[in-house]
């Protein structure tokens, strides 16, 4: 068996994922903050001598002090206080991007808005792909046992800590290889304490809030303001996005006549699904057809445009992102899941895809657009989990019994 060069050298943090995603999206203020405020400021600079002190020299260093933090501390808490750092030093250096690239130090370079986007998705793809848990050999799940067990001295809060261990071993293949493996690694777990009936009274602030998060959602799920909420956001975001895209690519009376067309199609289609006559169904989708077929070409004489290949597939990708969305809106009563998996699917087409076309005609926004996108979808990555560990908790219950 031929055996990685990194074997034995590094090991994956399985709590990365979240650590990097503080660092992605303090990048990302970052950048929006800096074009904000040097826009509503006119563009000043910190200068005087013959010198000027560019904000990539202040991004440099605040990356040199959380290369530091990490290199000299230790727990979650310096890594995540790193992770700002470091994502606001990215920032301010990818900023000035467009300095770097052309011949007269040009920051208003017209394609450096895309190439920062460019960058952004790339490391947002890096990020998925290296913090992936499924990709961790016993030996990282190992590691990772140790780190936790480590981080709970290091706050002194071990029921926390051994309880996380605990549930590591219990949910890899690492058990067998602790209980049956050296004896240095079973002597490390016979040193771990038994688990006090409960936990520390004053959680720390990382465990507090982590419970609140949990029991809020928990609450939440339960109303049906929520439900609600999800949908009203998904249908807008698809509809918004629908009407930006047809407006700049083929005219303002395209984009109102098919925003309200995509209305009138998902009326149709759940009057269809549901328990409504045939006689209904066939006059609906006859409707739907005069709608689609006569109207925009005879009364509002609209025509087909001539458009390049690249928005066809702008219009193509922000079609299918939104038929994801409904997709999502129309399941998410029955399987709160498969809805949060759907409206995933959603926002990764519009992040990968569409804004990709968009970046070119509008430039800054865009990039806020990423903003918002790349937040809704950690949000809907921790309803997922939230989902996936109650299905879980639910099967082992039911294999008990």
């Amino acid at each position: 068996m031929i055996k990685s060069p990194w074997e034995g050298k590094l090991a994956r943090n399985m709590y990365a994922g979240s650590i990097l995603e503080i660092f992605i999206v303090t990048a990302v203020t970052t950048v929006l903050t800096i074009r904000f405020f040097l826009g509503a400021t006119g563009y000043p600079q910190v200068s005087g001598g013959g010198f000027h002190i560019a904000h990539v020299l202040i991004g440099g260093l605040a990356m040199l002090i959380s290369i530091l933090i990490l290199l000299t501390f230790l727990g979650s808490y310096s890594k995540s206080l790193a992770a700002v750092l470091g994502g606001f030093g990215f920032g301010a250096f990818i900023d000035e991007l467009g300095k770097f690239i052309t011949s007269d130090n040009n920051y208003f370079f017209q394609p450096t808005i895309g190439l920062i986007y460019i960058a952004f998705v790339l490391l947002f793809v890096l990020i998925k792909k290296i913090s992936s848990r499924s990709y961790l050999t016993e030996k990282e799940r190992q590691v990772n046992l140790l780190e936790i067990s480590k981080e709970a001295v290091l706050k002194g809060d071990e029921a926390y800590g051994i309880q996380m261990a605990r549930s590591i071993l219990k949910r890899s293949a690492a058990q067998k290889a602790c209980l049956k493996g050296s004896n240095e690694t079973t002597g490390c777990l016979d040193e771990i304490p038994d688990l006090p009936s409960l936990l520390s009274p004053e959680p720390k602030v990382y465990a507090a809030a982590k419970t609140r998060a949990e029991s809020l959602y928990s609450w939440m799920i339960g109303r049906r303001w929520f439900i609600q909420f999800l949908i009203a956001f998904f249908l807008l975001n698809s509809l918004i996005s629908l009407i930006e895209v047809i407006y700049l690519t083929i005219g303002i009376q395209n984009a109102v006549f098919w925003a309200i067309f995509a209305l009138a199609s998902l009326g149709v289609y759940r009057a269809i699904v549901s328990g409504t006559s045939t006689m209904k169904k066939i006059v609906y989708i006859l409707i739907l057809m005069i709608l689609a077929l006569i109207l925009p070409f005879t009364i509002l004489g609209l025509t087909l445009p001539s458009l390049p290949l690249a928005d066809w597939l702008r219009l193509g990708f922000t079609a299918l992102a939104g038929s994801f969305s409904v997709a999502g809106i129309l399941t998410i009563r029955k399987d709160r899941l498969k809805a949060y998996h759907l409206f995933e699917n959603s926002m990764l087409i519009y992040i990968f895809f569409v804004h990709v076309f968009d970046f070119f005609d509008i430039q800054l926004y865009e990039l806020f657009d990423l903003f918002v996108d790349l937040v809704t979808l950690m949000g809907l990555r921790y309803m997922i989990n939230q989902e996936e560990r109650k299905e879980s908790v639910i099967g082992n219950q039911t294999n008990k019994e």
